[in-house]
């Protein structure tokens, strides 16, 4: 990645910005009355699916302006009347007054994320799919696969209570929605997110079951989701893994550099301090 500026993090913010917006609307279609909440605000989203579910966050705050311990307890009171914690998005691009207002408000330090990027030129060929394993887009009638495959690598024997996290992804027409299959058997899937208004793809959830890795099949997802994203008018492609992860490790094998790491701050809820705020 070329030198950056806040407007190229901005961009690549949406990434996950986006993508919770999404949830939240897919859920609160989903299940009427569960509570699923979003708005626009400080120039980002504040994003709430459900209590204790791992998305929904407050996104893209300090890219447009500056950011007031005021602004921050709204923040709070949005998480708070929903008897959830507070957790804020950071990236080292905003402006610093979003920094100062956090410490204010008392925030703390809760994880730390790997923002990876590359640029997509029109021009630019990717490497076909690997041979004897199909890799392609889900088909219609195959959603319900690719989410028991995805909840249970990633959550074992949690599985099906995590199931309904990979819903709102799972569709035949999301091109970014893609599976591999031995003998038309599924094997390993793969996310993402097409965001139009910034001309962005944002790369998510791949997983692989254990006898299939070390295969180059996540690689091979990141090129066709780069080639799916190229299609679609794309220039920039975001995906974020934990620092020092196999993922993080793939995602540089495909061209992704990293481009900065960001922080996840929180604030938890309890009801004396919902009634202080």
């Amino acid at each position: 990645m070329a030198f950056l500026t806040a407007s190229d993090a901005r961009r690549m913010e949406a990434a996950e910005e986006y993508a919770a917006v999404h949830h939240a609307r897919f859920t609160q279609k989903l299940r009427t009355g569960a509570g699923a909440a979003w708005e626009e605000f400080g120039g980002g989203h504040l994003v709430f699916v459900a209590k204790g579910s791992p998305v929904g966050r407050a996104h893209g705050l300090g890219f447009a302006g500056k950011v007031t311990p005021q602004d921050i307890e709204y923040v709070e009171r949005f998480y708070f009347e929903r008897e959830a914690d507070a957790q804020v998005d950071v990236c080292p691009y905003a402006d610093a007054s979003l920094f100062d207002s956090l410490n204010q408000r008392g925030f703390y330090v809760s994880e730390f994320n790997m923002t990876l990027a590359r640029r997509i030129s029109p021009q630019e060929e990717f490497a076909p799919p690997l041979g004897p394993i199909e890799l392609r887009r889900i088909r219609r009638g195959e959603e319900t696969a690719w989410i028991a495959l995805l909840a249970k690598v990633f959550f074992a024997e949690q599985a099906a209570q995590f199931e309904e996290l990979f819903l709102p992804w799972a569709s035949a027409e999301n091109p970014l929605c893609l599976g591999a299959f031995s003998d038309a058997n599924m094997v390993a899937g793969a996310g993402g997110i097409l965001v139009a208004e910034h001309k962005m793809a944002g790369c998510f959830g791949a997983v692989t079951l254990p006898e299939f890795r070390g295969r180059g099949l996540q690689k091979a997802f990141l090129e066709a989701r780069l080639r799916a994203a190229q299609q679609a008018g794309c220039d920039l492609a975001v995906t974020l893994t934990m620092p020092g992860t196999i993922s993080q490790r793939n995602a540089e094998r495909a061209g992704f550099r990293t481009a900065y790491t960001k922080v996840v701050v929180k604030k938890p809820f309890s009801p004396a301090v919902a009634a202080s705020s």
